[in-house]
């Protein structure tokens, strides 16, 4: 029996997250890309062909900035919009069919907490979930649309 080739990793060290056409690589510290159970009361012979319909969420952690340039203040000011996104999860530039980028719409939540404990060295972050508008495609270097 063959053994397979060993798969490239998603780590902890690198992020590009396009939100719009703005990359927020330096304000995240954390992300995930979820998916559950849509509500099925208006499921359709399509989605359930596909399995169900599903709910993506975009959760994201970062730091709080009131810059002008930080993810922060930028969700402040565009809270309900429909936007862009665009994760690349290897930190790369362009998509390829090894290290893909993962693209859609969400909606900007709504304007993100602000604050913290005291103490020296404390770096204030807050938590946003964006509501994702269908489900994400999956881009590489065949399948990329102006990427």
């Amino acid at each position: 029996m063959a053994t397979p080739p060993i798969p490239k990793r998603i780590t902890g060290k690198s992020l590009r997250l396009t939100i719009g056409d703005v990359d927020y690589q330096a304000n995240v510290s954390s992300y995930s890309l979820e998916s559950e159970d849509a509500d099925d009361s208006a499921l359709t012979f399509y989605d359930a062909s596909l399995g169900g319909a599903r709910d993506w969420t975009l959760k994201l952690t970062a730091l709080q900035s009131t810059d002008p340039n930080s993810l922060w203040r930028w969700i402040w000011e565009h809270a309900g919009e429909e936007i862009s996104y665009t994760i690349a999860p290897h930190g790369n530039e362009t998509p390829t069919s090894d290290q893909p980028h993962l693209t859609g719409r969400c909606i900007v939540p709504a304007k993100p907490n602000l604050g913290g404990d005291a103490g020296k060295g404390n770096v204030f972050t807050f938590e946003s979930e964006f509501s994702c508008v269908g489900g994400p495609e999956l881009l590489t270097t065949s399948s990329a649309k102006g990427v």
